[in-house]
């Protein structure tokens, strides 16, 4: 089982173009080593549908490592996040098991944090956050 883990320097939270949510952690603000980014379109088609597309994205360091889906447990606290990963989501990450981003967030931004995230995972079941 592969895991890793990392402090993020930057958390992004934005709606490029208002299609998308994008929620980022990278730890570095220029030119990063690790980075997860999260993705999912405000709207689907039928082409989306018919290509399992209509769902989060998920990407790791680099475009060849990432997929749709893939996130069986996304674990959210005031300062860190965790993820554990699925067989496919593995396969497509590089291998990548588990991830735990730690992170340090004014409440605000947590707040702001939690709901993107709750947007990214809609019907998914994966997200937990923890007041705590």
């Amino acid at each position: 089982m592969s895991t890793f883990a990392f402090d993020a320097a930057r958390v992004a939270i934005e709606q490029p173009d208002n299609q998308f949510d994008l929620v980022g952690f990278a730890d570095s603000n220029f030119g990063p080593e690790s980075y997860l980014i999260l993705q999912r379109a405000f709207e689907f088609d039928e082409q989306d549908t018919s290509l399992g597309m209509n769902t989060y994205h998920v990407e790791w360091c680099d475009q060849g490592n990432s997929g749709y889906g893939g996130v069986s447990r996304a674990m959210l606290t005031p300062s860190s996040v965790e993820f554990v990963f699925d067989s496919e989501g593995a396969e497509f990450l590089g291998g990548l098991r588990a991830l735990k981003i730690s992170f340090q967030l004014e409440p605000a931004q947590f707040a702001e944090l939690s709901r993107a995230l709750e947007r990214v995972f809609e019907g998914s079941g994966c997200l937990v956050i923890a007041d705590a």
